[in-house]
């Protein structure tokens, strides 16, 4: 950087000393924000369509039932209701449908599927063991046996990236289907495992869920419901991405606890929030983040603080006409919210956040479905 004879008698100052400091220290943040896609035009053509979305406003029908889903997620993380990852779930899908699921009818089909499950561990004698229930949910889900009609449960290869369909997402839809993604089996499973009463835990990888649990000895088991197989962790790590961070931090394949699989549904709900309002930024976003966040603060939740903080400050330099991070120093209320999101880029750091390219997603599932149809043509 060249410096005149000018601007180094003024580095002299005090105050030039402070703000030759801010103004490197923005111009490093800056280059970390372009490498991390963050920069102040983004790369991303839903910017303009976030700010389109917030001059429109949001169909009372569809706020309304967003707000149902988070004001009783809330009452069951403050503990003014009873913790239960089924109803969050269905509360979450019932906001995506705008009111349209019935809750009877959802919760009847899961008691259905438990009353069964609890004869297949009774008709074969395995009430003793603790990991029955494990069997008897993996069993009705993925094999073909008399108690599912030969109908097990599969993966959508046709809507596996969710983006032709939301409703791949679903438990509400597998029920009915006997067809869902990598978040709708493994929620499947749990939502089950804890009807009968076994442990299970939802285990997160970037664009992934799974499930997690122990057996008989006390050893973890990681649960592909994709594929009805278990995995290695060190596949896990290589096929998505993730770092020992990651893993360190709780960020990735940690088996969530009943409280943050709970505040984990937020980010799906935020996820169907964008998808029917084309906004992923604004005070529902806002009030939705830092609910969740205070529950499970090593979370993707993390990202999409991030994102609203960045759509926040870029919104209103844009309406300054700046065009570049360096222009903020002469505005102090700017230069606190560019601090805050500095501060939450370097978190996500820290603790490990990665993602997966879609094309590179999309290739692992291609891989998946030739390996199923290979065994299946032996069959």
């Amino acid at each position: 950087m060249r410096l005149s004879s000018k601007y180094f008698i003024y580095l002299t100052t005090i105050k030039g000393q402070m703000k030759y400091l801010i103004y490197i220290s923005l111009f490093i943040f800056i280059s970390q924000l372009n490498a991390q896609s963050y920069s102040l035009e983004q790369g991303r053509a839903d910017f303009q369509r976030n700010r389109n979305s917030l001059t429109k406003p949001i169909p009372t029908n569809t706020q309304k039932y967003f707000d149902i889903a988070i004001n009783e997620i809330e009452q069951m993380l403050k503990g003014e209701e009873t913790l239960n990852f089924k109803r969050a779930v269905y509360l979450v899908e019932n906001a995506y449908y705008e009111g349209k699921t019935n809750w009877e009818e959802y919760n009847n089909e899961i008691l259905r599927i438990k009353f069964v499950l609890n004869k297949m561990i009774d008709d074969r004698n395995l009430r003793q063991y603790k990991t029955a229930g494990n069997w008897a949910v993996f069993t009705y889900m993925s094999d073909s046996i008399p108690e599912n009609n030969f109908k097990p449960y599969l993966y959508d290869f046709e809507n596996f990236m969710s983006d032709s369909d939301r409703e791949s997402y679903m438990v509400s839809r597998l029920l009915k289907t006997k067809k869902g993604n990598c978040r709708a089996l493994p929620y499947l499973y749990k939502i089950l495992a804890d009807e009968v009463g076994v442990e299970a835990f939802i285990a997160i990888a970037p664009m992934h869920c799974y499930v997690k649990h122990r057996d008989e000895q006390g050893n973890w088991w990681n649960l592909e419901m994709t594929t009805g197989s278990f995995s290695r962790s060190s596949f896990i790590m290589e096929t998505f991405n993730v770092s020992e961070v990651a893993i360190k931090s709780g960020l990735f394949m940690k088996p969530l606890s009943t409280i943050e699989s709970v505040a984990y549904c937020i980010y799906d709900l935020l996820g169907y929030y964008e998808d029917k309002t084309g906004r992923y930024s604004d005070d529902f976003v806002k009030r939705c983040y830092e609910i969740g966040l205070q529950y499970y603060p090593n979370s993707q939740l993390q990202i999409i603080k991030l994102n609203d903080l960045q759509f926040r400050l870029s919104n209103k330099m844009i309406k300054k006409g700046m065009k570049n991070y360096s222009e903020i120093v002469n505005y102090p209320e700017l230069m606190k919210e560019f601090e805050i999101m500095n501060t939450t880029s370097k978190y996500l750091s820290e603790i490990g956040y990665t993602t997966m390219r879609n094309e590179d997603y999309e290739k692992m599932v291609h891989d998946v479905k030739n390996k199923q149809t290979k065994l299946n043509s032996k069959k």
